[in-house]
């Protein structure tokens, strides 16, 4: 009688950062100007950590929050990167040459825990929410706001915005408090499509340009994935997970596999084309927040690597497929 072989065991972190002294709200990766592979993260007490991968230890601490939660980090350029903290505030900040100062501070009216959204080519752009439903489009050379998306009165059920994605310089999504993901226009100030995709808070989003799918995470316990074009939202694979709520959702670069970073502390990697679940990843002992995928990283002999941070303090970083 034959069996059907049993899945293979998940593998441990390839190692685990420590260090942070509150909850680990964001991690991102980047590269640096000497060309090697970093890792910022953001954490509940202010502080944006600049991680040297090879050291496994924070090379640098980025204190400009007033104390206040770090939402979210992300790359500029390879000198430059961006914070948003709770305190209302985006830092830019000079990295380059052993340099840590703010160059640039805009001051929001969100007070908010959605994340910014920020656009690096051509002339930078920040996507960050406003009072109530507003998102704000903000040029981030010269602070000025290149617009306000304001959801119409008959859509204001929509509740505030939860989360944001840039898709390019002109088209932004947008998923809302009562489970709405729509789709702006940037240029015209008008939302394209919308769509209730979800019967709880959208708590995060990731967009495949590739591939011109779209995928979103909520407080319920459902993952989709979508097509988003003015004609509206279309679902083309759903999947239902164990345990309710999703912290974040991130593609990984070669569109074959995406990561969610879930509230009962578990890293799950599905197939991007039907959302086939891969492996549950376990290491943390509470909520994740935040997942992100590392474009290849030759030094470590890995392809590339997948990091998490979690409301435990700890970071783990993960490589899923050894190279062949």
């Amino acid at each position: 009688m034959s069996h059907e072989p049993e899945p293979p065991c998940p593998p441990d972190p390839l190692f685990v950062l420590r260090g942070s002294k509150d909850a680990v709200n964001c991690v991102r990766f980047y590269k640096s100007t000497d060309e090697k592979g970093r890792l910022l993260s953001g954490c509940g007490c202010g502080e944006v950590r600049l991680w040297n991968l090879e050291t496994r230890r924070a090379e640098a601490v980025l204190d400009g929050h007033s104390g206040k939660s770090v939402l979210s980090v992300s790359p500029l350029d390879k000198s430059q990167i961006v914070s948003q903290g709770r305190d209302g505030q985006i830092l830019t900040w000079e990295t380059a040459e052993g340099r840590r100062d703010v160059i640039s501070s805009i001051e929001t009216n969100g007070l908010s825990f959605c994340r910014c959204s920020v656009y690096q080519e051509g002339s930078p752009l920040v996507a960050a929410p406003g009072q109530d439903s507003d998102v704000h489009v903000i040029d981030l050379l010269n602070k000025s706001t290149v617009c306000s998306l304001r959801a119409d009165k008959d859509v204001k059920a929509f509740g505030m915005p939860m989360c944001i994605k840039f898709i390019s310089a002109s088209k932004l999504l947008v998923g809302y408090e009562a489970g709405q993901v729509a789709l702006w226009d940037i240029n015209t100030r008008k939302m394209l499509a919308n769509k209730k995709l979800h019967s709880e808070p959208v708590m995060s989003l990731d967009y495949s340009i590739l591939s011109e799918r779209g995928v979103s995470g909520s407080a319920d316990d459902k993952l989709l994935t979508w097509t988003c074009k003015e004609a509206g939202l279309t679902v083309t694979s759903e999947s239902t997970l164990t345990n309710p709520g999703l912290s974040d959702v991130c593609v990984r670069h070669d569109n074959r596999i995406l990561a969610t970073a879930g509230w009962d502390s578990r890293i799950r990697v599905f197939g991007w084309k039907k959302l086939k679940p891969l492996a549950v990843l376990s290491y943390h002992r509470a909520t994740v927040n935040s997942v992100s995928f590392s474009e290849p990283l030759p030094s470590f002999n890995f392809s590339q690597l997948l990091a998490a941070g979690s409301k435990d303090k700890h970071i783990s970083l993960w490589s899923l497929y050894n190279p062949s």
